[in-house]
């Protein structure tokens, strides 16, 4: 049953203020490494509320946006969070259309833009469900706490690729959670597709290195030059039979983690009358609750260990560099009980709990001892997709969606933060 003030809180909620705060976020540009605009509106907005704010500093010009709407001090604490910043900058030539753009657009209730769906949508959706309780007058025994934080998306400082743009991979959340923004229980409001994450995968990066012979091109057909691009064509058909056995063998909520040959590089092209002399192969391998980054390590080094045996060469050297281990949480929480219910009497659905494949958030805020669910409005495809993926359809989000997640959080909020601490 939703609670006694939902109504009276919920006519705050409407579709102009949920589709405005959208709009206004993904007009503000915001690549990974330069989050700081929309940081600074979120904080000038829930400071107009009422709300306690804090710009804390996770790198330089990079804070985190914080903000507190305090309880009477003995109810259950709950976080809603999510990133600031964009998986594209809307500056790539290989992408065209207004969903790669930090410009809103909105056309027959659908709202087009870079970060729309990752995840704005989400950020928007939270703070005006936080802002109908200031607005109502409610008034709870529970904190509920907002934290937009800066470096999610997935990349990561490697070789050449150094700066704060290829900071990512959970460094705001990580400095978020341990930096006093707690809470007995989060919600992420990350792209689920109205669906209850209890699970996410983990994500492991691997660089796989074979060499070869320093030689000069016009030489390479000598016996003895070996051409490392070669090496690694081999080797490739190695990985992918282990990869295909990789993913069979594994599962968690009917869904197969997968392995992605996701960049090799090898030689110089500014000179190919060099033999290339080594050459490297990045797999993107996901991972399913159970797993450990070493375990599949050991698998993988004896896929390397046979290859070197068979082609009587040194064992290929494998650097992981990205290891964001995979989490589930229980479904009995009361955090996962009340969103379900709140889904319930707002849509009249309750969707099964889902396993998220793309990395996320919770994980960080679990291991720190906040259970974190995901559950957003961004994942619904516009029909002009015909079948296409948000990657290269675009980014864009329906505004009822939206609506409907802003009254979602709105209630679970009620709920959780009405409810005394044990």
């Amino acid at each position: 049953m939703a609670h006694p003030d939902f109504a009276k809180a919920a006519t705050h909620v409407t579709a102009d203020n949920v589709r405005d705060c959208l709009a206004d976020l993904v007009n503000i540009a915001s690549p990974t490494g330069h989050e700081i605009g929309v940081a600074r509106y979120l904080v000038e907005r829930m400071r107009a509320s009422g709300l306690e704010t804090d710009l804390p500093m996770v790198d330089a010009g990079r804070p985190n946006a914080v903000g507190h709407l305090r309880g009477s001090g003995d109810g259950l604490n709950l976080l809603f969070t999510g990133h600031m910043d964009t998986s594209y900058s809307g500056a790539e030539e290989h992408l065209s259309g207004d969903g790669f753009r930090p410009m809103a657009v909105v056309r027959d209730g659908w709202l087009f833009g870079l970060g729309s769906n990752n995840m704005k949508s989400g950020l928007a959706a939270a703070l005006v469900a936080i802002e109908a309780i200031v607005k109502s007058g409610v008034k709870l025994a529970g904190d509920i706490s907002f934290g937009a934080v800066v470096g999610e998306i997935e990349k990561t400082a490697i070789e050449e690729f150094q700066g704060i743009e290829y900071s990512g991979y959970g460094i705001g959340s990580r400095h978020l959670v341990t930096h006093g923004v707690t809470a007995d229980f989060a919600v992420l409001a990350e792209p689920t597709g109205m669906r209850i994450g209890v699970a996410n995968m983990g994500c492991i990066w691997v660089r796989i290195t074979v060499g070869g012979t320093v030689a000069h091109s016009a030489l390479a057909n000598r016996p003895n030059v070996v051409n490392a691009i070669a090496v690694m064509h081999d080797l490739q058909n190695d990985i992918a039979q282990w990869a295909r056995d990789y993913e069979a063998a594994q599962i968690y909520m009917g869904e197969h983690p997968n392995v992605t040959v996701a960049a090799i590089r090898g030689g110089a092209p500014w000179r190919l009358s060099r033999n290339p002399h080594d050459c490297s192969l990045y797999l993107d391998i996901r991972t399913v609750p159970g797993q450990t980054v070493d375990a599949v390590k050991r698998d993988l080094r004896r896929v390397l260990r046979r290859f070197a045996e068979r082609t009587g060469s040194s064992e290929p050297a494998i650097h992981i560099y990205v290891s964001d281990p995979p989490t589930v949480v229980d479904g009995n929480l009361p955090v996962v009980k009340a969103l379900a219910a709140a889904q319930g009497e707002v849509t009249d659905s309750s969707p099964p709990a889902i396993v998220r494949r793309p990395g996320a958030d919770s994980v960080h805020l679990t291991a720190y001892g906040v259970p974190c669910i995901s559950f957003g409005p961004g994942g619904r495809m516009h029909p002009d997709s015909r079948g296409a993926s948000m990657h290269a359809f675009g980014e864009h989000v329906l505004i009822d969606d939206c609506v409907a997640a802003a009254k979602i959080y709105l209630a679970t909020a009620l709920d959780l933060c009405s409810r005394k601490a044990s």
